[in-house]
C-alpha cells in the first residue's frame, strides 16, 4: 500500500520546508509515499525552493493561480499516483511515524477516513490564542481514546487526514466555494456515503500555527455562518443539530451573556470590543489560565454571532438552537 501525501501551501515558505524535511525522517520507506505540494499561487519563492530541495521520497511541485485551498487540494488528489491521499497542512511538522501510522490505519479499514491529531510541539510555547486551540484539541483528542466521544465530521480536520482517493473523488471533492468548514463540509458528505471516521492518535503532526489573533477571532464567526450555510444549501441539518447540542453543553454564564449580548446592537459591539482586549491583557500580567477561559467565552460568542447574521436575526437564532417547532427554515 501507498499514499500521497499533498500539502496546500501560499506564502508560508519556511514552515513548508519544516513540513519537508519531517517526512524526510519518515519511518516508511521513501518508496511507500509521495509528497505533492500545490502552491496556491503563492509569491514568496515557495516553487523554486521545492523544486531545488532534495528529498528522499517522490517530491512533486504543483501550481495553480490563486483559489484558496479546497481546490488545492482537489489539484493534488487529481494528481496523485496512489490509492491513498494524506492531507497535511503547510504548518503541521509530522511526526516520524506519521505516514506509518496513516498507511496502517487504511490497510486495516480500507474505506474509514482517518483523523490524527494536530499537536503542540513539546516545550514550545505560543501566543495565548494559539495554546487556547492546542487546548481544545487535546480535550477533543483525550475524549476520543477515552471513549466518550466518537469522531466524525465535524472533528474532520483536513491538517491531518486520509481517506481513499476514489471515495474523496467521489464525494466530488472539496467545495471550492468555502474557505472554512470546508473540511467539516466535505466530512458531511462522505458521512451521507456510508463511510466511517476514526482518530489515530499516533499519525502525530506537530502544528504550528501562525494567525494573527484578529485571524483567530474570525475563524468561530465564520464557522457560526458556514454551519447555517451548510445547512441551508447542502441540507446539512447536522449542522445545526451539532449547534444546538454544544450550545446547551455551555455553562450557564456564557449563555447568559450570549443571550444578553448577541443581536443587541449596542451590547453586543461592546461585550465583544472589552473580551479580547480584557483576555489578552491577563495573559501579559501572568494569567494565562484565566484568560484561557475568556477566549472559550469569546469564541462561542463570536461563533453565535456569525450564526445570527447569517440566519437573519437574534429572534432566528434563539429559535434555531431552541429546536422549537416554528424554528426558520434554513
Amino acid at each position: 500500500m501507498q499514499a500521497s501525501v499533498v500539502v496546500p501551501t501560499y506564502n508560508r515558505r519556511d514552515s513548508l520546508l519544516v513540513a519537508l524535511d519531517g517526512l524526510d525522517r519518515q519511518t516508511a520507506s521513501p518508496s511507500e509515499f509521495e509528497v505533492i505540494v500545490v502552491s496556491d499561487g503563492s509569491s514568496d519563492g515557495t516553487e523554486e525552493a521545492v523544486r531545488q530541495r532534495a528529498s528522499r521520497y517522490r517530491l512533486r511541485m504543483l501550481e495553480q493561480p490563486n483559489s484558496g485551498p479546497a481546490a488545492a487540494r482537489n489539484h493534488g488528489a487529481r494528481a496523485a499516483c496512489t490509492d491513498i491521499i494524506v492531507f497535511m497542512d503547510d504548518d503541521i511538522e509530522p511526526a516520524p511515524s506519521f505516514v506509518e501510522e496513516h498507511l496502517r490505519a487504511h490497510a486495516a479499514d480500507p474505506d474509514v477516513v482517518i483523523i490524527g491529531p494536530q499537536s503542540m510541539p513539546p516545550g514550545e510555547r505560543f501566543p495565548v490564542w494559539i495554546a487556547w486551540e492546542h487546548r481544545m484539541l487535546e480535550r477533543q483528542y483525550e475524549r476520543f481514546q477515552s471513549g466518550e466521544w466518537l469522531p466524525g465530521p465535524n472533528n474532520l480536520y483536513s491538517g491531518n487526514m486520509s481517506l481513499r482517493r476514489g471515495l474523496l473523488l467521489d464525494a466530488g471533492g472539496f467545495d471550492v466555494r468555502y474557505t472554512r468548514q470546508e473540511d467539516v463540509e466535505l466530512g458531511f458528505r462522505l458521512a451521507h456515503r456510508g463511510a466511517t471516521f476514526r482518530f489515530v492518535p499516533q499519525a502525530i503532526g506537530y502544528h504550528r500555527p501562525s494567525r494573527t489573533f484578529r485571524s483567530w477571532c474570525n475563524t468561530p464567526y465564520q464557522y457560526g455562518v458556514r454551519d447555517v450555510e451548510m445547512a441551508r444549501e447542502k441540507g446539512q441539518q447536522e449542522a445545526l443539530a451539532l449547534a444546538r447540542k454544544h450550545y446547551r453543553e455551555r455553562n450557564i454564564l456564557t449563555r447568559a451573556l450570549a443571550r444578553a449580548a448577541i443581536g443587541r446592537r449596542v451590547i453586543e459591539p461592546a461585550v465583544l470590543r472589552a473580551l479580547p482586549a480584557t483576555a489578552i491583557a491577563l495573559d501579559r500580567v501572568g494569567l494565562r489560565q484565566v484568560s484561557l477561559a475568556m477566549l472559550s467565552v469569546l469564541f462561542n460568542l463570536l461563533y453565535l454571532q456569525g450564526m445570527c447574521r447569517e440566519l437573519g436575526g437574534a429572534h432566528r437564532l434563539w429559535e434555531t438552537l431552541r429546536g422549537a417547532p416554528d424554528s426558520p427554515s434554513v
